[in-house]
């Protein structure tokens, strides 16, 4: 049993000194030990996937339409859950879960046949690290996928009956699922940009992406120092207006996120006003301003909360009428947006106009809107265990993850979700959840397919 204790952690640190912690993550509970692996595949070059539910006609890949193709360099991973019991490696195989958003369960499955096999030629060995390398290097070839691959919701027969419980597959609704892939693809592309070098055209410096910019409309890159420094110029002599691309012919505007990531919070907020006074300038609505002794006409940001009185200079919140706090909530976001919505839903026509002469017809539709966006989130949304994130279930299955802090929780009974297998809370008898994984889920619903989950 100390043989096999020894073992066990000295293949975890192995592979923890092998992946980084974006690949691997190994943790110790009451069961033993056990973690998460994420195996990413090597997708040929040029790589377009396609997505279609129930294709009327052949899923020959010349008889789809090109439109119906989406290049992308990544897709999500196959992740590998995996405990350690007490007897492994002498006597017992590692307990393992396959998930998967594109494979559906029969492909999951005979990835879980062949890792039994791996385990039955190697017995009494350390496996996972064979696991994981088959997982990430061969699994593309083994299951006979292809450039392009064409994933269809008929890759399950209805009279297919033999998957294996290890095999999860892992998103609710087959419409989301090339959503999915794109954001995943957009993510790594954003992580392999950070990781590369890069010459910035202005002080001809080679430097890393992570510390550089790309402008989004014509993807030219510089690196942070020379923008910053660009930057900071412009917005000292209220130029908010000119902060372009410094390739000649060039137009592409810098994006206000990256703005604030390169100057100091004092020039951002200038920057912030003077780029929304600039475009209260072309807008129509109008409001006044919340001082008594002021009530200057204020034109205010159409999609925005905050006004600026060009009189006396005071920027407040359209919605409170207080001093204008970012996206801090309102003092009286709750009761007070609330009550303002009821007033001007039950006024006649004369409050009615004196009403939108007060606040202005669009500091009335946000008040409305805000209101209603508070009740329908304490109604059919969810808070996170782990950070406290509103989250809504669309659909899919009751084993949700937050996009916030990434931390699994059931849907069901809000309980926190271990990392190393999510789903032995639906397995487990003394649970209150057990076999209640895709409760809820109407299998007559148009975006329900039921063979995606056989």
């Amino acid at each position: 049993m100390t043989e096999d204790k020894e073992e066990q952690e000295n293949e975890l640190l192995a592979l923890t000194s092998i992946y980084d912690d974006s690949v691997i993550s190994v943790a110790q509970d009451a069961e033993g030990s056990g973690g998460q692996f994420l195996a990413c595949l090597h997708l040929p070059e040029n790589f377009r996937v396609a997505v279609l539910k129930d294709p009327k006609n052949s899923t020959c890949v010349n008889e789809i339409p090109a439109k119906d193709f989406c290049e992308v360099s990544y897709l999500p991973p196959i992740t590998l859950n995996f405990q350690l019991p007490a007897g492994y490696p002498s006597t017992s195989p590692p307990q393992f879960t396959l998930s998967c958003k594109w494979l559906n369960r029969k492909q999951l499955s005979r990835l879980c046949e062949k890792l039994d096999e791996i385990w039955i030629e190697n017995e009494g060995c350390v496996i996972v690290f064979m696991w994981s390398s088959f997982l990430q290097e061969e699994s593309f070839d083994f299951l006979g996928l292809q450039n392009p691959l064409v994933i269809t919701s008929a890759h399950i027969s209805k009279k297919e009956s033999d998957v294996d419980h290890r095999a999860i597959q892992d998103i609710g609704s087959f419409d989301r699922l090339l959503p999915a892939i794109r954001d995943y693809d957009k993510n790594c592309k954003q992580q392999e940009f950070d990781k590369s070098l890069f010459t910035c055209k202005v002080c001809f410096c080679e430097k890393s992406g992570s510390q550089c910019i790309i402008f989004l409309d014509c993807s030219h890159v510089y690196c942070k120092d020379c923008m910053r420094d660009y930057f900071t110029v412009q917005i000292q002599e209220g130029n908010v207006k000119a902060l372009l691309c410094p390739d000649d012919k060039c137009e592409s505007q810098a994006h206000p996120c990256q703005v604030k990531d390169l100057v100091t919070n004092e020039l951002f907020t200038k920057y912030d006003k003077l780029l929304l006074q600039t475009s209260l300038d072309t807008m129509v609505d109008v409001m006044y301003c919340p001082r008594p002794s002021c009530q200057y006409p204020v034109l205010m940001e159409k999609d925005g909360n905050m006004g600026s009185c060009p009189a006396c200079h005071y920027v407040f919140c359209v919605l409170c009428k207080l001093c204008y706090h970012g996206l801090s909530p309102c003092k009286i976001k709750a009761e007070g947006l609330k009550n303002l919505r009821d007033e001007y839903l039950k006024a006649d026509s004369a409050t009615k106009q004196y009403l939108e002469r007060r606040y202005g017809k669009q500091a009335i539709q946000l008040a409305v809107e805000e209101s209603y966006s508070n009740e329908w989130l304490a109604e059919y949304s969810k808070s996170c265990p782990g950070c406290g994130a509103h989250i809504q279930k669309i659909d899919g299955c009751n084993k949700m993850t937050c996009m916030k802090c990434r931390s699994y929780f059931c849907w069901i009974c809000n309980q926190e979700l271990s990392r190393n297998n999510p789903y032995k809370h639906y397995n487990d008898p003394n649970s209150s959840c057990q076999n209640r994984l895709f409760e809820g889920i109407d299998p007559n619903d148009d975006e329900f397919d039921e063979d995606w989950f056989d």
